[in-house]
C-alpha cells in the first residue's frame, strides 16, 4: 500500500493533499482516514465502512476492519483542525489581484431521517418543509458552515463555494450557539485582513450570533428577517434639553418604502437606513423586495453597501447581478444569492455522497464520518484550482470530478497489483471496479 501511495501519479498526489489536511493526526490515524477517503473516490461513492473495507481497502492495507471503526468512534481527533486546513486551502486559491475581494460565509441546518432507536442523539425534529407529509421526523440535525471564495476564470470572477464544517445538534447546545462557535472559529482562521460577509436566513440573527458583528470589525452580516420585524427611523438630532436623547425615531411601515423596478428581474426593491430592535442601537440597512403578486420580503445588512468590496464582474451570479448594477444600495441582495449554494451542497451530499446512509451509532463517529465525506466532496470542487494536475476539470461538478478521479485510481490500482495476482485463480475485479451505487 505504501508503494502505491508513492509510485502511482494520481494516488500519490491525492495522498499528498490529504496528508496536508490531516497533518495534525497521528500517522496510523492519518493512514486510516486516507484509506477511507480513497475508497470513497475509488468506489465512486460510499455505502458503509464495511463495504469500503471489503471491496477496496482490504486488498491494499494490512489494517483490520475494526481499526477503522475505532478510528471513527474512539481515537483522539479534533475535527476543528480539519476545518482550519480546509479554509486555509480555500483561501490559498484566491489570486493576488482579488485579495481585497469579499469572502462570504453561509450557515444553515439540515435534517437526516434515521429509522431505529439505536442511533445516539436521535431526536424528534420539526420539518418545516414537510417532505413526507408530516411536520415531524426522527433523526439528526446538522449545522453546516460554507465559505465562498473568488477566483479568476476566463477573465471574469467566479465564486467557489465549499462546506467546511458539519456539527451535529444535541440538546446540550443550541443551534445558535453552534453557529456562533463555527463562525468565530472561521473568522480567527481567516484573520482581520480580509473583509467577510456572513449570510443567513431569518432563523439565525438572534442572541449569540449577533455578538459576532461586535467582535469582528471586518465582518458584515446580510440576513433575511421576518417581514413583520419592527423598523424605526434614525434617531433625531440631539435637542440639548434635559432628559435622555432618543436612540430611535418613529416606526416605519414596510408600505412606506418607495420601491423601484429592478430591470432584468421580477422584483421591486427599496433600501433605507434604519434602526431595529434585533440589532439594538446599531444603524443598519433595510432592503425590501416585492413582486407584483407577492408580499414583501425584508433583508438587513449591517454595513453600508458602499463599504463592501465586491467586484460586479461575476457573470456566474446571473440575474442576481441586476440588483447591484441597478443600484449599488441593492448590492446585499446580489451577495446574499451566494447563500443558495449551501442548499445545493445539502442536496448533492444527500443525493450523491451518502450523507443520509451512515450506519454508525455514536454521535462522535457520525460527526467524524460526515465531515470526512464533506471534505472529499469539497476537495472535488477545490482541486482544479489548487493543483495543475486537475485544472482541466474546473468546469465539472463534484460528482463528475469524483468519477474521473476514481476511474484513474482504479486503473492505477489494477496495473500496480496485476503482477501479484495468483495465476491459478481468477482475478478479483470487484476489488477495483465495485461501485457504491
Amino acid at each position: 500500500m505504501k508503494a502505491l501511495y508513492t509510485q502511482t501519479p494520481m494516488i500519490c498526489k491525492l495522498n499528498e493533499i490529504f496528508s496536508k489536511i490531516f497533518s495534525k493526526e497521528t500517522k496510523p490515524t492519518q493512514q486510516h482516514i486516507i484509506d477511507l477517503l480513497m475508497s470513497v473516490l475509488g468506489l465512486d461513492g460510499f455505502r458503509s465502512v464495511k463495504f469500503s473495507y471489503s471491496h477496496f481497502i482490504q486488498s491494499l492495507s494490512d489494517f483490520k476492519l475494526k481499526s477503522y471503526y475505532f478510528m471513527l468512534n474512539e481515537s483522539k481527533i479534533d475535527i476543528d483542525t480539519w476545518m482550519e486546513a480546509l479554509i486555509l486551502m480555500a483561501i490559498s486559491i484566491i489570486p493576488k489581484e482579488l485579495s481585497q475581494q469579499l469572502l462570504v460565509l453561509s450557515i444553515d441546518d439540515t435534517m437526516v431521517e434515521k429509522f431505529g432507536d439505536k442511533f445516539e442523539c436521535r431526536e424528534k425534529l420539526f420539518d418545516h418543509a414537510a417532505h413526507h407529509g408530516s411536520l415531524y421526523l426522527k433523526g439528526h440535525c446538522f449545522v453546516s458552515l460554507m465559505i465562498s471564495v473568488p477566483i479568476v476564470e476566463k477573465g471574469t470572477i467566479r465564486y467557489i463555494s465549499i462546506p467546511v464544517g458539519y456539527r451535529m445538534w444535541t440538546k446540550e447546545k443550541t443551534k445558535l450557539a453552534m453557529t456562533e462557535e463555527l463562525v468565530r472559529k472561521a473568522m480567527k482562521i481567516i484573520g482581520s485582513d480580509r473583509q467577510v460577509c456572513f449570510c443567513c436566513d431569518s432563523w439565525f440573527p438572534k442572541k449569540e450570533v449577533l455578538s459576532l458583528i461586535d467582535d469582528f470589525d471586518n465582518l458584515a452580516m446580510i440576513c433575511n428577517v421576518r417581514h413583520d420585524t419592527v423598523l424605526y427611523e434614525l434617531p433625531p438630532e440631539p435637542t440639548h434639553k434635559r432628559g435622555r436623547p432618543k436612540n430611535k425615531g418613529e416606526k416605519i411601515d414596510l408600505n412606506e418604502f418607495e420601491v423601484e423596478k429592478v430591470e432584468g428581474t421580477d422584483f421591486y426593491v427599496s433600501c433605507r437606513k434604519v434602526v431595529t430592535n434585533i440589532f439594538k442601537k446599531r444603524q443598519v440597512y433595510a432592503i425590501v423586495t416585492r413582486t407584483i403578486t407577492g408580499g414583501p420580503r425584508l433583508f438587513i445588512c449591517t454595513k453600508s453597501p458602499n463599504e463592501l468590496n465586491f467586484d460586479l464582474n461575476v457573470p456566474s451570479l446571473g440575474k442576481a447581478l441586476h440588483y447591484a448594477k441597478n443600484n449599488i444600495l441593492f448590492l446585499p441582495l446580489t451577495i446574499y444569492s451566494l447563500r443558495w449554494n449551501i442548499e445545493v451542497s445539502f442536496y448533492e451530499m444527500k443525493k450523491f455522497w451518502s450523507l443520509e446512509n451512515y450506519m454508525l451509532r455514536s454521535k462522535i463517529g457520525i460527526e467524524r464520518l460526515t465531515n470526512l465525506l464533506m471534505i472529499v466532496y469539497s476537495l472535488m470542487t477545490l482541486l482544479p484550482f489548487y493543483d495543475s494536475l486537475f485544472f482541466h476539470w474546473a468546469d465539472k461538478s463534484p460528482q463528475e470530478t469524483r468519477f474521473l478521479i476514481g476511474w484513474q485510481i482504479q486503473q492505477e490500482l489494477f496495473f500496480a497489483t496485476f503482477e501479484n495476482q495468483p495465476t491459478s485463480s481468477k482475478i478479483n475485479f470487484s476489488s477495483f471496479f465495485a461501485c457504491a451505487g
